[in-house]
């Protein structure tokens, strides 16, 4: 069977089929076929899953032309596991007769796209057009991309931004079924009492496949007690890699030394050697790091590709009980690409075990591909004048800077003590809790994120007033800041936290901080818009466009789905899409 490469049976797979009209010539057919095998290549060399293996990527053996071709397609793309379909014409084809006949043997909720090149001697666009127009009067969503290739030739090969869009479309398919059954871990409850991070067990399921395992935390707990769910001598070569390694010379235990007298060690201004550690800070350390491993081998025994945890309150704050480490460091760990074992995959981790921030860290880690996704408070915003307030304080000249475009539209600073990754970070740090906040005490990542990180930054979030699940992004990147102004922001909230600098392009901090729905937001890189929206579109989820924004740029957003044209737009077409699900 023609698999691009060797099939992977844990990875999920895509499939791809060319229908045609029976009536052309050989050549032609040879183009049309040679064009799906092309396209399946494609997917192949650009599409990964969170842990960097390929998706399996297969195209049937011969091209769809009529009934009987239709079924024995179906047969093999369903034998081989196909789970998410691209038709892919170059000429004109009867829909019914061959496409639609082939997909009437999958589920009706199968992913479906239709792409293929703007050609004129044997027009595939009308093939396109006919066949998602056909769905769309159905109720059916079928994606598709009319781009560009040379009309002529045996191996034409897509132009680069067809090429993008196709592999975003991908990429919007392949997170679709890849997160079919898949679950998360929700230990306890939310732990500040917000509503915002509810964890939404229904409708996770209902809108993306996605189950989930409710724990109590108390089984973790007892295992920290009794130095169990973990092997000691897997801990000593982390807390070697930790100590030794990854934060060499940067673990302060004086953290409100540091912040009372206002010492520049984020930025390096302040050379100041960390005090040895003490036996008890060393315990407490020990306490984090044995929780990332009870934790996570917890995730591997229940095949969990996600978790959330409650550190605040009952586990690490609340002195009715037994105030236990935060596990700051250990979310840290899990949103990382490395630790003592080397390069890793991600494991999205949400702290105070927000499930609207899972889900959203969860979809940006699939659909870029497995980049690690900050987990921010949405801290404090800094408009323009706020900016020239705070420099005029501190005497700082700002001309030099008039041009960033920081200084333009402002920014945020994402500042939170857990979940934080160190992919983000040039150097990182380890500071000691802040006993009055968690007198469970133990240690936070803490560093200042270098500029340039670009990417999608928002945030999903529920209403039960519709039922339906909203995302609020916008493209951003991570700024620099001057030094005495970066230690001014970080000194204002919490010094021994992570910070990262984020500027909205074409949002003003103004608006963009009446837009987020929650206290938490998130950022991952090799994320767009478009490819967003894809996804949003075969899961359902709603899109909410900005004030100060037009509803279409070309090259940033997909063209609105023809389903959508057909019923009102994309919100009344995704509402009556919802109504269909019940």
């Amino acid at each position: 069977m023609p698999f691009v490469g060797k099939k992977n049976p844990a990875n999920p797979t895509l499939g791809v089929f060319v229908p045609c009209d029976p009536r052309i010539d050989e050549e032609s057919r040879t183009r049309a076929f040679n064009i799906g095998r092309m396209t399946a290549r494609l997917l192949a060399r650009n599409l990964r899953m969170p842990d960097g293996t390929a998706p399996n990527i297969f195209y049937c053996s011969h091209l769809v032309d009529s009934e009987a071709t239709a079924d024995s397609g179906a047969r093999e793309m369903k034998e081989a596991g196909v789970e998410g379909i691209f038709i892919v014409p170059d000429t004109w084809f009867f829909p019914g007769k061959s496409a639609m006949a082939l997909i009437a043997h999958f589920p009706a909720d199968t992913p479906l796209a239709c792409v293929g090149g703007n050609n004129a001697p044997k027009p595939g666009v009308v093939g396109i057009d006919a066949l998602v127009g056909a769905y769309a009067q159905t109720g059916r969503m079928c994606q598709m991309v009319i781009g560009h290739m040379p009309e002529t030739g045996l191996e034409p090969e897509f132009d680069a931004t067809t090429a993008e869009q196709i592999v975003d479309l991908g990429y919007a398919m392949l997170t679709r079924v890849a997160l079919r059954g898949k679950r998360f871990v929700a230990i306890d409850t939310d732990s500040m009492q917000m509503e915002t991070a509810l964890n939404h067990v229904h409708a996770a399921r209902k809108y993306f496949g996605l189950e989930s395992t409710r724990e109590s935390m108390k089984l973790f707990a007892d295992m920290l007690q009794k130095k169990a769910g973990y092997d000691p001598e897997e801990l000593k070569a982390l807390r070697d890699w930790v100590i030794n390694k990854k934060f060499k010379n940067r673990i302060f235990t004086n953290t409100e030394e540091i912040k009372k007298y206002q010492k520049a060690v984020l930025t390096g201004k302040d050379e100041i050697k960390p005090p040895a550690l003490t036996p008890e800070d060393r315990k407490k350390l020990d306490e984090g790091l044995a929780l990332y491993l009870i934790i996570r081998n917890y995730l591997k025994d229940v095949n969990a590709i996600g978790g959330g945890w409650t550190s605040q309150l009952a586990w690490g704050s609340d002195r009715r009980g037994l105030p236990l480490s935060t596990a700051d460091i250990a979310e840290s760990l899990f949103n990382s690409t490395e630790d003592h074992t080397g390069k890793k995959p991600v494991i999205p981790f949400a702290t105070e075990n927000d499930i609207q921030g899972l889900l959203t860290m969860i979809f940006f880690c699939y659909l870029s591909g497995g980049q690690p996704t900050l987990f921010m408070d949405f801290r404090k915003v800094y408009e323009p004048w706020e900016i020239k307030k705070k420099a005029e304080e501190l005497k700082l000249d700002l001309g030099p800077y008039q041009e960033e475009k920081w200084m333009q539209l402002g920014f945020i600073d994402g500042n939170n003590s857990g979940s934080a990754s160190l992919d983000y970070a040039e150097k990182a740090f380890l500071f000691k809790a802040i006993e009055y906040y968690f007198p469970g005490l133990g240690f936070s990542v803490s560093f200042i994120s270098p500029k340039g990180i670009k990417g999608l930054a928002g945030r999903l979030a529920y209403s039960d007033l519709s039922g339906m699940f909203t995302m609020i992004s916008g493209e951003a990147e991570s700024v620099e800041l001057p030094t005495p102004l970066a230690e001014a922001v970080c000194q204002a909230s919490d010094y021994s936290w992570p910070h990262t600098f984020v500027t909205f392009d074409r949002l003003p901090a103004s608006l963009v901080k009446m837009g987020i729905p929650a206290n938490h937001f998130h950022l991952v890189r090799g994320l767009n818009r478009r490819r967003w929206q894809y996804f949003s579109d075969y899961a359902g989820v709603l899109n909410y466009r900005w004030e100060n924004l037009p509803e279409y740029e070309e090259g940033l957003d997909r063209p609105l789905p023809m389903l959508y044209r057909l019923n009102g737009g994309e919100v009344v077409g995704k509402i009556l899409q919802t109504r269909g699900r019940l």
